[in-house]
């Protein structure tokens, strides 16, 4: 389990628990406590992380991460069992109340429901508050993912001399050149989409802020942009933005070529819901075999 630390606020805050226990830790499940850092006095709402958070490298569905604002401090905008940061409420709004729970004077169920409220300390843990109908809804970095699945990114179409295929092949200490061939905005942006459910909208904006080349000999190049596209008229400069010089030949490797691929990282910023984020993530090309040779010299 992964301790992780959902808020630190004011040193030795004292704590007013309402209630025996939280819903976080009823049942015997003890997810989430307040813990007071013996070095800095610092008091702390910390999670165990279930272990179902976000995927790996190659999924933009999953992952990322996002940040809430309160009283100056940067907080998670997810908080204890799953709940969603509020603004305008100034807890994370949780799981809804019994059934049983009486509306406030004036209001009905059509108008809204009680909810677990957990706030920052310092403070009560938790607390039932009444939230309006719409104002508790879905987590807007649910919404950010949905946004980006929409946008259907894929790996950049890989750009490359020498060029791959059977009778095409580099030489020894030539430069190499790779770039990123036709881009488009779904497959290095910039490229924008939005999602909404309820009363709840969220705007995101993907981009492609780097390609790392593995060249397939060991080597790792860092490209911040598209790179240059090569032109005859270049004859053996190197790339003025991205290139490689290989050292050796490919013909010990499998099937005689060095696979290059090119990861892109994709960086998305997101906005909606009285919240914002950031949310990172890696696309890889399927490997591309190029093959080099020496120059060989002819002597009488």
């Amino acid at each position: 389990m992964l301790a992780r630390a959902l808020a630190a606020v004011l040193a030795a805050a004292a704590l007013v628990v309402v209630g025996g226990s939280t819903p976080a830790s009823a049942g015997g499940g003890e997810n989430c406590w307040y813990e007071t850092d013996p070095t800095t006095g610092e008091v702390k709402l910390v999670c165990e992380d279930p272990g179902n958070g976000g995927g790996g490298d190659d999924d933009p569905g999953n992952g990322g991460s996002s940040t809430c604002s309160y009283a100056g401090n940067e907080i998670p905008c997810t908080g204890p069992e799953g709940s969603v940061w509020s603004s305008k409420y100034k807890c994370w709004i949780g799981a809804r109340g019994p059934d049983d729970m009486v509306p406030p004077e004036g209001q009905t169920k059509d108008d809204g429901w009680w909810h677990v409220c957990y706030f920052p300390p310092p403070g009560s843990s938790w607390e039932y508050m009444w939230i309006e109908t719409g104002e508790g809804g879905i987590d807007p970095v649910v919404l950010a993912q949905r946004a980006i699945a929409s946008m259907d990114l894929d790996p950049i179409e890989i750009g490359i001399v020498p060029e791959s295929g059977a009778n095409r092949a580099g030489l020894v200490g030539l430069p190499v050149w790779m770039w990123v061939d036709g881009p488009t905005e779904d497959t290095f942006g910039p490229i924008t989409r939005s999602a909404s459910q309820g009363s709840v909208s969220v705007s995101a904006t993907a981009s492609v802020s780097s390609i790392v080349w593995n060249m397939g000999d060991g080597a790792k190049v860092t490209c911040t942009g598209k790179g240059t596209p090569y032109a005859d008229r270049y004859g053996k400069q190197p790339s003025p933005t991205c290139g490689h010089r290989y050292a050796k030949m490919s013909s010990d490797q499998p099937d005689g070529a060095y696979q290059v691929t090119a990861t892109s990282h994709w960086v998305v910023e997101w906005t909606g819901g009285g919240q914002s984020g950031t949310i990172e993530f890696d696309l890889t090309t399927e490997p591309l075999p190029i093959r080099i040779g020496e120059a060989q010299v002819l002597t009488q």
